[in-house]
């Protein structure tokens, strides 16, 4: 296996499309609307690219697909999110201005906290579930009403 493809980690029920996509985790598919509850200083650099990591707090559940609704993340739940930039399989370029309190629209992978594998910036009593893959073919973010993809 090539140090840019990791073993499914968080499998949805069955397949979906964006599994296909190199990258994919196999993971449900999630869409929200949060809140930015902390921006994690410096950029991991974590197979082959750059991540900006943030904390942030789901304010609504836009779409969850893959797994039952239960296992959707709820209202209120704090989520661990890896955006990639800086290589040809993510973003080009990092997020500018990220601010806590600030309204952000995610879409990505959704990785249970049980399978997510620790990083640096999330690990320890509060391991987080994760939502990474939050670029083009299978993710986006909308920031500052601007679209990164």
């Amino acid at each position: 296996m090539s140090p840019d493809v990791q073993p499914p980690s968080s499998n949805a029920a069955a397949p979906l499309a964006h599994h296909a996509f190199r990258g994919s985790l196999g993971a449900p598919l999630a869409h929200v609307d949060a809140v930015i509850a902390h921006v994690l200083p410096g950029n991991e650099h974590h197979h082959g690219a750059q991540h900006q990591h943030l904390i942030v707090i789901v304010t609504r559940l836009i779409a969850f697909a893959g797994l039952p609704a239960d296992k959707a993340p709820q209202i209120g739940a704090r989520m661990f999110v890896a955006i990639r930039f800086g290589d040809e399989d993510g973003l080009a370029e990092a997020i500018p201005d990220l601010a806590e309190g600030m309204p952000i629209e995610l879409r990505g992978e959704y990785i249970d906290p049980a399978t997510a594998y620790p990083t640096v910036d999330n690990s320890g009593p509060e391991h987080l579930p994760v939502l990474h893959f939050t670029h083009a073919p299978v993710g986006f973010v909308i920031y500052a009403r601007h679209r990164y993809s």
